[in-house]
């Protein structure tokens, strides 16, 4: 029998069921990637995006040469090109693993399924996760109960990977700008030396540094952005393209768990990883709700706010997405992003809340657009974010976050603000807490009156939310899509205003 492993999202060795299972059942497997067009061409599809696979893809190769094997990497249609490499190479069995991704790829995965029965090829869907396709709501926790995935033991990296012995079949990666050059969007695009590098090597060192050091502050770290990329776990880009899987991560989670149980003066420790963990948790839930509902992505999951009205108008648009709304805090916020690819989530949050309450930017406008900056993009989390922060499920709290609020919070020296918009550098923390009631010849004027836009929004949210059909529309989406966590027991935890997620 013959095996071809399809790296998606699992770009490493460690860990990895896809090439495990193709080893163990089929003797010899032979890795393939592709630069599909239709992926790359994605609205949602950014530079970020293909510098962190391509750098991905690169260690990858080392570490499968280095084991006596090879891959086959093109670019184009998928279902194409794995009919091109059928006719060379008659594999019977397709390994990947299980990808909840945008519309893009759930119909990408539907026609690739169509090939492969009708070439009579058994194609085998790993999970990475606790996310479950198909049954219902019930059933899906039902199965969770089972068994978690994320608590059992990592597999090793294989010693040896026997690929087929036919080299023809061995095309390898492009260099950076000839891969740049196959689509017209990133013709010229240099590599950018600011965002996170992402690689199976990087990721046991992010991993490492968070478990032995900088995960101690976690719990109240990650609030600030000027803490946050220390004391977050910066591990969000490595899981959203596989170079660590989430089970290895809940291993080391509970081996430090074991190390620190009978030590003195742990609590910060101990805090911080219960924290952590609660994340890795929400996260699995989010995707499900992508997993259970694909149509999310262009629709409201509560069907009672598909027809809330917006303005989006594209000078907004352009303005938010660039730092010129007039808004300190949610400016310095765009440009870091912008430049970084990375932003902690309770800024996250409040970014989104100023597009759909300040600006009346839907949801639908701005994904695209702010999926393009992040280099942990994943379509379930994202999406999910979106429509909790604008206020479209129906069930979840509507929080409105204050620029002005988190400014003084997060960032009172402007140390943060200074930095990324340095046209304020010679401004005072109380200016530029009121920056936006103020005119400041060096900086943007106010876009916006955030307060009187923000009331209108929330008033038309609260209309939908009153009316009969929402609350029936609402119930059946919180049985579908809601958190089912037993929280009786529980002392009740005063509402921060940051929903607990971002990595």
């Amino acid at each position: 029998m013959k095996a071809v492993w399809w790296i998606k999202r699992d770009f490493r060795i460690f860990d990895n069921e896809c090439i495990h299972s193709a080893l163990k059942g089929c003797g010899e497997v032979l890795p393939f990637f592709c630069w599909e067009s239709k992926i790359i061409n994605g609205g949602d599809y950014s530079k970020f995006h293909l510098q962190a696979q391509w750098q991905a893809l690169e260690e990858l190769r080392s570490n499968v040469e280095n084991r006596g094997g090879f891959l086959r990497v093109v670019s184009g249609d998928i279902v194409n090109e794995m009919e091109v490499l059928f006719q060379e190479y008659s594999f019977t069995h397709l390994y990947s693993h299980m990808e909840t991704g945008n519309l893009i790829s759930y119909e990408r995965d539907r026609e690739v399924a169509k090939w492969c029965k009708n070439r009579g090829v058994f194609w085998s869907e790993i999970s990475q996760s606790s996310v479950v396709r198909g049954h219902s709501a019930e059933g899906r926790r039902r199965k969770s109960k089972q068994g978690d995935l994320r608590k059992s033991s990592p597999i090793p990296a294989p010693k040896v990977i026997v690929s087929p012995s036919l080299k023809s079949l061995r095309i390898e990666n492009l260099e950076w700008k000839s891969l740049c050059s196959l689509f017209s969007k990133f013709s010229g695009c240099a590599l950018l030396p600011s965002i996170q590098p992402v690689s199976e090597k990087r990721a046991w060192a992010t991993l490492g540094s968070f478990i032995e050091k900088r995960g101690v502050n976690y719990s109240g770290g990650i609030s600030s952005p000027n803490t946050a990329f220390v004391h977050g776990s910066r591990l969000s880009a490595h899981l959203a393209w596989g170079t660590v899987s989430l089970r290895t991560v809940f291993a080391k989670l509970e081996s430090k768990r074991k190390e620190i149980s009978s030590q003195e003066g742990m609590g910060g420790w101990k805090r911080s990883l219960r924290a952590f963990e609660s994340r890795l948790h929400w996260r699995d839930h989010f995707i499900q709700r992508l997993e259970s509902c694909p149509e999310m992505e262009v629709r409201t999951l509560n069907p009672a706010f598909e027809n809330l009205e917006y303005e989006d108008r594209s000078d907004f648009l352009e303005a938010w997405i660039t730092g010129q709304t007039g808004y300190p805090m949610v400016d310095a916020c765009m440009r870091c992003l912008g430049d970084t690819g990375f932003m902690n989530f309770r800024m996250r949050a409040m970014v989104v809340s100023f597009a759909c309450f300040g600006l009346h930017l839907s949801w639908r406008f701005i994904h695209e657009p702010l999926a393009q900056l992040f280099t942990d993009y994943e379509p379930g989390i994202h999406i999910s974010q979106l429509q909790m922060q604008a206020g479209v499920t129906g069930f979840n709290t509507l929080r409105v976050y204050s620029p002005m609020k988190q400014f003084l919070d997060q960032d009172p020296d402007a140390k943060f603000v200074k930095r990324w918009v340095p046209e304020l550098s010679d401004r005072t923390s109380v200016e530029i807490a009121r920056a936006s009631e103020m005119r400041f010849p060096e900086y943007s004027s106010a876009l916006v009156g955030l307060s009187e836009r923000s009331k209108d929004m929330k008033a038309r949210i609260f209309s939908i939310r009153k009316s009969q059909t929402a609350r029936i529309d609402t119930e059946k989406t919180l049985k579908k899509h809601g958190s089912r966590k037993n929280t009786q027991g529980r002392k009740k935890q005063k509402d921060t205003g940051q929903l607990r997620l971002r990595l």
